[in-house]
């Protein structure tokens, strides 16, 4: 248990997430607080959510909001939280009593925080309209906060957009509660990432609007597109927040496990400053190998200055983690990363991808949809697959570099976009230029700067700390302790050949965290084998080895020759044996 008001006081002293749960009934709560969560808040959208309805249900005038919290803190809430703080949404206008007396009531059971909920921030047309004209707006929220704060509560801002959580903190709330978006599951993994990005890109925007404001008020992230843990540690690495405030998240079937296995995942993740340095990792990206060195040094020199990159390497390497890192070293940093998966573009929906389309462009078309140069403007569109595109393709994106703005489907006027590009691919892009596959104005447009990644077989030196890395988020994501390998496996792991790289290296590990029952991995050969590719590694045995000894003889190719008893010669023949 942690007091509310030593919490907002010093965060230094936070080194796990604070994790709060909107709690809609009594087992949520039991559960949450079984499983260490940090907060409960009381919410009426709670009652409403357990009903299959929507947080737009809570301003419904379908009984006073207040009296539903109040309800739900009495019955439901607070005789499970025990010594866990509890912290309750209050409407600002209410019109049956005064706002005091419903805060002294609160106080009396127990309460320790107030948040403004249902948030005005939420409504916006004529109902908004309607709102602001009785008085009830954001200002009469913030006035509420000092109302409770004199009563000797913690207050939390909810903000839904950068000037509420500007106005929020210039008028002294103790903490911010950011939402950054609708909670909805989504399947397809890069769609997921983008608006993860864009959930990333609002938190940004906010916390920027909160620091002109001259105050720093604690903030936990609300809604979004954070929907597992992983989502969670990637929104920590680029924004700086300290927790995370979730309601349908937590609320699966079936719910006490559910529950248990979200709060404590959710909470093992080690929230690491953000000033520490780190000298193995760079960004996402980690190693301490020459050639990553190398790498890194490059990265920072083009980062920098707003021209297209093109990035090569085999599969598995990490091509998008560059691209990520070179858009958070850039000016750009603060706007969308959004990422296109061009082998997956079918022919036909090359314009609705790149540039969206208007409300009825076409049968179906029952919104307008914004496309991914839209998506990314200001910011930055990693095009993965890069030579996947089909020549129509290429074409459409020739066309919007060339122009700088886009025409929807079914639009007329041409939209300007600021869109710097970073593209990927594990072809050759001149040998598919050469070949005609791939149009040569393109290419050079694309390729301002290139980028090659060095594969997993050529840094070795990097697999330990790989794998410590891929161990402690696999500790995260099945809520089981691993501390690293055995030096048998880990001797296993550095002379395989990684055909699959870094990628297939993370899909080895985790084969093996699930299948063991130590928190130090032994290593099973039969598993082990099942990853390998013997034929590629008979053939390719003696470039393999002449890139150990390199290694291990720190580049100098006459101590690898001697090492290997063969001469310089036969060593730069072993060495050309991959091409």
């Amino acid at each position: 248990m942690f007091s509310l008001k030593n919490l907002v006081r010093d965060t230094s002293k936070i080194s796990s997430p604070i994790i709060s749960v909107v709690a809609g009934n009594g087992q949520i709560t039991k559960s949450a607080v079984a499983s260490g969560a940090d907060m409960i808040i009381a919410l009426n959208a709670g009652l409403y959510r357990n009903m299959g309805f929507g947080s737009l249900a809570a301003f419904m005038p379908y009984g006073n909001a207040n009296d539903q919290t109040e309800q739900l803190l009495r019955q439901h809430i607070l005789i499970h939280t025990k010594n866990t703080p509890v912290v309750a949404g209050v409407f600002a206008a209410d019109s049956t009593q005064p706002i005091r007396n419903r805060l002294d009531r609160l106080k009396e059971l127990g309460v320790e925080g107030i948040t403004n909920w249902p948030a005005v921030g939420f409504i916006d047309g004529n109902f908004r309209s309607h709102l602001d004209a009785e008085g009830i707006d954001i200002y009469s929220e913030v006035e509420m906060l000092k109302q409770a704060k004199e009563f000797g509560f913690v207050t939390f801002g909810f903000a839904l957009s950068a000037e509420e959580a500007f106005i929020f903190a210039k008028n002294g709330v103790d903490a911010l509660i950011l939402n950054v978006g609708l909670t909805f599951e989504i399947q397809d993994t890069i769609e997921k990432r983008n608006q993860l990005q864009l959930s990333i890109t609002k938190a940004k925007e906010m916390l920027s609007r909160v620091h002109e404001s001259g105050r720093e008020p604690f903030s936990l992230i609300y809604g979004g597109s954070i929907t597992e843990p992983e989502d969670f540690v990637e929104f920590f690495k680029q924004v700086p927040i300290k927790g995370y405030a979730g309601g349908s998240v937590f609320e699966r079937f079936p719910v006490v496990e559910t529950v248990n296995t979200r709060v404590r995942s959710f909470k093992s993740i080690f929230l690491e400053d953000h000033g520490t340095n780190h000298p193995e990792k760079f960004g996402t990206l980690i190693g301490s190998s020459p050639k990553m060195k190398n790498l890194f040094k490059l990265i920072q020199k083009i980062a920098p200055y707003d021209v297209n990159v093109c990035i090569g390497g085999e599969s598995g390497t990490g091509k998008e983690l560059v691209a990520t890192q070179i858009h958070m070293l850039s000016s750009r940093k603060n706007n969308p990363f959004i990422t296109v998966n061009c082998a997956a573009i079918p022919d036909t929906l090359v314009e609705s991808e790149f540039f969206g389309y208007e409300k009825g462009a076409f049968t179906g078309a029952t919104y307008r949809k914004l496309g991914k140069f839209e998506l990314a403007n200001k910011g930055t569109l990693f095009l993965d697959e890069i030579a996947d595109l089909s020549p129509h393709a290429q074409a459409a994106l020739l066309r919007v570099i060339q122009q700088g703005e886009i025409v929807t489907l079914g639009g007329q006027k041409p939209i300007p976009v600021d869109v710097r590009i970073l593209c990927a691919s594990n072809q050759n892009l001149e040998e598919l230029v050469k070949e005609d596959k791939f149009r040569l104005d393109l290419y050079f447009r694309l390729s301002a700067i290139t980028i090659s990644i060095p594969p997993l077989r050529e840094r070795i030196g990097d697999i330990p700390l790989l794998v410590a890395n891929i161990l402690n988020k696999l500790s995260i994501k099945f809520d089981k302790k691993l501390l690293g390998t055995t030096k048998d496996f880990m001797d296993q792991l550095k002379s395989n050949y990684w055909p699959g790289n870094v990628r297939e290296l993370e899909q080895v590990v985790t084969r093996h965290s699930l299948i063991e029952d130590s928190p130090i991995l032994q290593g099973d050969s039969t598993l082990f084998g099942e990853m390998t590719f013997p034929q590629q590694v008979v053939t390719l045995d003696k470039y393999q080895k002449a890139q150990k000894a390199l290694i291990e003889a720190g580049y100098n190719k006459s101590k690898a020759a001697l090492a290997l008893g063969i001469s310089r010669k036969t060593l730069y023949q072993w060495l050309e044996s991959n091409n």
